[in-house]
């Protein structure tokens, strides 16, 4: 049996995202977008570069005020600071975000340390747990500079998993890794949640990754959801804008980037 399912079982919530609306100056980000996620489960949110994953995860962990519409968690508005003391909420970031200066024991400690959450003992108590859980034992002396592309994925997992978050975001996570460190990232979320029971929402271009972990996905395309269901739903999806997401082609003689001469880089992914 898991550390984590004797010592540190969580209580998953849940969200729901209610027509929400961003701009940035003339640019619109998220026009009207709209899903529900349930306690305990992995939810995939997908969709090309510039297409406002990465500003709709800023909503759900309420750095950003949307223009209108709303992000609630458990009922309660993500916007504001005392939902997310009642409700824990943890991001994975994409490159990781370890401390260089720190050792794996010192990232891990840092967060209970700083609030006070708990005493000496009991924070090496559960930096060891979460270390098992994860099979980093004995790295508690690493530095992030001695760490595996694998590893740090791993430790930035742990790190996030010390604030016993009910809510886990994870920011594209398998960027930047090969395709074995891919798939082993995919099994490490999927065991988080299988065996912690929190909520999982996961920023992703991995197709793969959100077919083979993810209870349903949703594709955002130019801001809005331009599906939301299975992850054999969307494959089956008759929308030429999925499927040109899904399965691009190549083509040489006329390529995008001429086409896109004009184009503006979105402000957010």
């Amino acid at each position: 049996m898991s550390p984590l399912q004797t010592n540190v079982r969580l209580q998953p919530v849940r969200v729901d995202v209610e027509n929400l609306k961003k701009s940035f100056g003339k640019k619109l980000v998220l026009d009207g977008v709209s899903f529900s996620v349930k306690p305990g489960e992995i939810y995939a949110i997908m969709g090309p570069s510039g297409s406002g994953k990465s500003v709709l995860l800023r909503h759900i962990i309420g750095l950003l005020q949307p223009d209108s519409g709303r992000v609630l968690i458990e009922g309660a508005d993500a916007t504001d600071p005392e939902t997310h003391r009642k409700f824990v909420t943890a991001i994975v970031f994409q490159d990781g975000a370890l401390f260089n200066s720190m050792s794996v024991y010192e990232n891990l400690a840092l967060y209970p340390r700083e609030h006070r959450i708990c005493d000496k003992k009991t924070i090496g108590e559960r930096i060891r747990t979460v270390l098992a859980l994860l099979s980093l034992n004995g790295a508690e002396k690493l530095m992030p500079s001695e760490l595996s592309g694998g590893m740090k994925k791993r430790v930035a997992v742990a790190r996030a998993l010390m604030m016993q978050p009910q809510l886990l975001l994870y920011d594209e996570p398998t960027s930047e890794l090969d395709p074995e460190l891919g798939a082993a990232t995919a099994e490490l979320i999927a065991a988080v949640s299988a065996e912690t029971g929190l909520t999982s929402i996961v920023v992703t271009h991995d197709r793969e990754l959100a077919r083979s972990i993810s209870g349903r996905v949703a594709l955002i395309r130019e801001g809005r959801i331009a599906f939301e269901g299975t992850p054999s739903g969307l494959e089956a999806s008759p929308d030429p804008g999925v499927q040109a997401f899904l399965h691009p082609k190549i083509d040489i003689a006329n390529p995008r980037f001429r086409k896109n001469t004009g184009a503006v880089i979105a402000s957010g992914d």
